[in-house]
């Protein structure tokens, strides 16, 4: 069974990594998942390589492998504030969900909402 998450700061910024592992341990506990902070520039350059938009993400999630035991790889862009959110948010994608139509937006928002309970 896989059940690893590992960090990779490409960032001169000091990250704590704990809330990230509580989220990771409450929706993706199985799964083998890599996860990169980076800066602008690379966020902006994989945004633009893989979704065709030449902006600065703020997060981009890719699915390596599907659950049940899944792999996948997310990049936070580390100026955001709210990069716990952004965790989650990208965490919920990578399981399926999806936010194009107002009800699944809605269904995601409170799924978000619940997960991000364990941080207070």
């Amino acid at each position: 069974m896989k059940n690893n998450i590992y960090f990779t700061n490409l960032t001169k910024k000091r990250i704590n990594t704990a809330d990230f592992k509580k989220i990771y341990r409450k929706i993706l506990l199985g799964w083998d998942l890599s996860v990169v902070f980076a800066g602008p520039k690379l966020m902006r350059s994989l945004n633009k390589k893989y979704r065709g938009k030449d902006k600065v993400a703020n997060v981009l999630s890719f699915l390596l492998e599907a659950a049940p035991s899944g792999r996948g790889e997310i990049f936070l862009n580390s100026n955001e504030r709210k990069l716990p959110y952004l965790f989650t948010h990208a965490c919920l994608h990578l399981l399926g969900y999806m936010h194009q139509k107002d009800k699944d937006a809605e269904r995601m928002e409170r799924k978000e909402a619940e997960i991000l309970q364990i941080l207070k």
